[in-house]
Order: structure tokens, then C-alpha cells, then sequence
């Protein structure tokens, strides 16, 4: 019996030491940090050559407060999560960075998600770790961070993940390279509120996942803004450049818009799925086209919305060598150029450039795949000349399918470059090329170019 007796209590010692609670701040307004955690008995943080070590999960509670310093380099153990229900002050000076303490670790990241909490992350590089955000009243700042090599550990919706809905966030002038999964995500059932401005996104879903490199989720009343940010893929299969949803078909007033932005070498360019307000305004969409199967996907824009509810509008776009053009499925009001009556609330000067757009050999600038009417005057085809005999070979739509909408694509743009600082009549008589941008061209190669005070394509 006494054998048996200690055998047993040794057991139970060993299942509570195993199981001994891990270190959580008292939760009075303290603000912490790395330095002063290693000098606190239970936190797993240790000073080591320059770095702090973070072998344990911690906490840090409501009231209280992580804070990063200049020079702080932050080493995390596998599996290691840092819990923060109050704020993340993560604004050093200089820099910071947040890294694995080994090449075989795994650790899971910061998980920021009271619903009081807050975050703000300023010059910051993290690598293998991610950011997981669910502070239903608080928001998300990050300005000039890095985040790269993410493990997907944390989270299978990106480097920075929002897994509750909240408002007011921004991310701008941020590096995102090379992670694992996408760069930024939120759940089907979390829309948030955020401008994504300025940033870098680059080769990002590494694991080749049916991923975008931007997969948002977009409804209620959140305003979600897109802008200015360069979408680079690396040519995978399966990942997308911005994809942007309301797969779960939630009530939606918000509007999101993506502006301004450079995508290109992606699975897909721009992507919306389901019920959405949205503007897709002067973006630069080149060689989206790695999806190999084109019924599954290569749009430069694509819009699908089974439920008939989205309102989609189209300005000013250069789409160009994509397996499509732009691609519409279901029957949302879909808007890329609507040139009636310039004091109509539905307006639209078209704009939108489509070079080289097609696959199996077959140009598609346009292909109407719903039952809905599709507006799109006054936009620059893929086709020598910009009548209606020639526009009708490269968009698809009830003149080939009766089933399917029609799309209104007359007029074409007209005689007048649109182009800022080179008028028609400036040029009229000049035999040189001009490209898009009015800069003069020697040698023009396939594209759309002015000449004469018009737009022609070279093949």
C-alpha cells in the first residue's frame, strides 16, 4: 500500500507541476516590458546575449500594458503565445524586432483580444510570428512594420488576423514578404472597418493555399478602403492579389473601396464574393493570370454575387494581360462605364484600358456570365478599332448566350487621349506613339498607345 500510495501522489505532483497556471499581470495600470518581465520570478522571460527569450505563454490583463523599446529584439519560443487583454504599445523610437529563438520553433505570436484592448505597432519587424486581433471596442494601428516568414501558427487568416469585428483600424506603409499564408484576413463572420493604405505585399501565401494575399471580409456598416498598395505575388496557382467578401451574406450599408493600387503576377487580380457596395477605381492590374485552369479563375477583376444584391462600380482601371477581363457571375448592378447623362447619380466616364486579356487563344475583355445588364461606355477595348462590329469579338454576353445579360458597351471612349497633360489636339499630326502616361515611345511594343490624337492598339 505504501508503494502504491506514493506512486500515485508522485503522479499527482508531476500533473500539477505540468499544469502550473502561467504568469498573468495583476491588472492595476502597469505599464511592462520585456526588460522588467525577465526580472519577474514565472514569466518565461530571460535575458540572454542582447535578446529576450520567451519560453512560456504570459498575460498581460486588462488595465495593464506590453510596450516595446527601441532596440528590443524579442525571441519566442515554439508555441509560445503572448496574451494581451490590455494594450500593445509597440511604438520603440528606432526599432524592434520580434523573432523565433530557433530555426526549428513554431511559436503561435501575440493574441490581442479583450474586447476593451487596443493595439498600436510602429516600427516593429516581426518574422515567424503573427498578429491575432479581436478587440471588439478597441482598434488596430500599424505603421512601417515588417512582417514576414509568418508560420500560419497563429492563425489560418494571415500575419495580421482580425478575429472580431471592430472599426477603426489602419495599416499603412507596411512590408508584408513572404508569409506563409495570406498578409491580412478576417473571418466569414467578422467584417472590420480598415484602411489598408500604402503597403507592400509580396510572394505572400508561400504554401500556394486558395488564398488571396489580402482576404477581407467586408459588411455591416464598416467602410473598408484599399489603397495605394502594391500586391506582388509570386506567380503561385492558387493565390489571389485582393479578394474582398460577404460570403455569408450578411446586411451590408458599408462601402469598400479599392483604389490606386499595383497588382500583379497573381492567381487573380481583384476579387469580390457576395453582396457588396463597392468602387474599383484606377488600379493597375498586369499579368494576373498563374490560375491553370481558366474556368476556375485569372480575372483580372472578377464580381461574383449569387444573391443579386451588390452594387459594383468600375472606373478607370488598366486591365491587361489577365486569362480575363473582367468576369461577372450572378446578377449584381455592376457599373464600368455608364456615360448617359454626366448628371445622373449612376454616372460613370468608363476609362478602363483592356490589353491583352484572353486564354485557349480567345480574347476576353468583358464576360457578362449573369442575367443582369451590364453597363460599360466609354472604355478602351482590346480591339484596332473602337467600334461596335469589333468591341462585340472580345466581350461575351447576350449576343452569344441568350440566357445570359447584356452588356451595353457603346460608346466607346472617345477621340480624346484622356490622358493628363497630352490633349488631342497637342499631338494631332505627330505620327510619334505616346504611352499611357504621355510619355513619347521609340519602339512601341503590344499595348495601347496614342497616336495622332487617338488611341490605337499595337499588336
Amino acid at each position: 500500500m505504501k508503494k502504491i500510495y506514493g506512486f500515485i501522489a508522485l503522479a499527482a505532483l508531476a500533473a500539477t507541476t505540468s499544469h502550473a497556471a502561467n504568469y498573468e499581470s495583476d491588472g492595476t495600470g502597469q505599464v511592462y516590458t520585456f526588460e522588467t518581465l525577465s526580472q519577474i520570478e514565472g514569466t518565461g522571460v530571460s535575458a540572454s546575449e542582447g535578446a529576450y527569450i520567451v519560453s512560456e505563454d504570459f498575460t498581460i490583463s486588462e488595465l495593464d500594458t506590453l510596450r516595446l523599446v527601441s532596440g528590443d529584439v524579442i525571441k519566442m519560443g515554439n508555441g509560445v503565445t503572448v496574451t494581451i487583454d490590455g494594450y500593445a504599445d509597440f511604438t520603440p523610437a528606432d526599432t524592434a524586432l520580434v523573432t523565433r529563438d530557433s530555426e526549428s520553433s513554431n511559436p503561435k505570436g501575440f493574441r490581442i483580444y479583450a474586447d476593451n484592448g487596443g493595439a498600436t505597432l510602429r516600427n516593429v519587424r516581426f518574422e515567424y510570428v503573427g498578429i491575432t486581433f479581436g478587440c471588439v471596442n478597441g482598434s488596430l494601428i500599424a505603421d512601417n512594420c515588417t512582417f514576414t516568414l509568418h508560420n500560419g501558427k497563429s492563425s489560418s487568416s494571415g500575419a495580421i488576423s482580425f478575429n472580431a469585428s471592430c472599426d477603426g483600424n489602419v495599416i499603412e506603409n507596411c512590408n508584408f514578404i513572404e508569409n506563409t499564408l495570406n498578409a491580412i484576413g478576417c473571418g466569414a463572420t467578422n467584417p472590420v472597418g480598415v484602411i489598408i493604405r500604402n503597403n507592400l505585399f509580396y510572394h505572400n501565401t508561400t504554401a500556394n493555399r486558395n488564398k488571396p494575399q489580402l482576404n477581407m471580409t467586408c459588411a455591416g456598416s464598416y467602410d473598408m478602403v484599399i489603397t495605394g498598395n502594391q500586391v506582388i505575388g509570386g506567380q503561385y496557382t492558387l493565390s489571389g492579389g485582393i479578394g474582398v467578401s460577404n460570403m455569408m451574406g450578411l446586411a451590408f450599408s458599408g462601402t469598400l473601396t479599392v483604389e490606386d493600387n499595383y497588382v500583379t503576377e497573381n492567381r487573380y487580380g481583384i476579387a469580390t464574393i457576395g453582396p457588396l457596395n463597392a468602387i474599383i477605381r484606377d488600379n493597375t492590374l498586369v499579368d494576373n493570370c498563374y490560375e491553370t485552369n481558366p474556368n476556375n479563375g485569372g480575372s483580372c477583376i472578377s464580381i461574383y454575387d449569387s444573391s443579386n444584391k451588390g452594387n459594383i462600380y468600375i472606373e478607370g482601371n488598366h486591365l491587361e494581360g489577365g486569362l480575363w477581363g473582367i468576369t461577372i457571375i450572378g446578377a449584381p448592378t455592376v457599373n464600368v462605364g455608364k456615360t448617359i447623362d454626366p448628371d445622373a447619380d449612376d454616372y460613370n466616364p468608363g476609362k478602363n484600358v483592356f490589353v491583352n486579356n484572353g486564354n485557349n487563344g480567345i480574347l476576353y475583355d468583358l464576360y457578362n456570365n449573369g442575367t443582369g445588364t451590364v453597363y460599360a461606355q466609354g472604355n478602351t477595348w482590346n480591339v484596332v478599332e473602337q467600334d461596335s462590329v469589333h468591341i462585340e469579338e472580345v466581350v461575351f454576353h447576350q449576343a452569344d448566350d441568350e440566357s445570359l445579360g447584356l452588356v451595353i458597351f457603346m460608346p466607346a471612349d472617345g477621340d480624346d487621349t484622356g490622358i493628363e497633360g497630352v490633349a488631342a489636339d497637342a499631338v494631332t499630326g505627330d505620327n510619334r506613339y505616346y504611352n499611357l502616361l504621355g510619355q513619347p515611345v521609340e519602339n512601341p511594343t503590344s499595348g495601347i498607345y496614342v497616336r495622332n490624337g487617338k488611341k490605337i492598339l499595337v499588336r
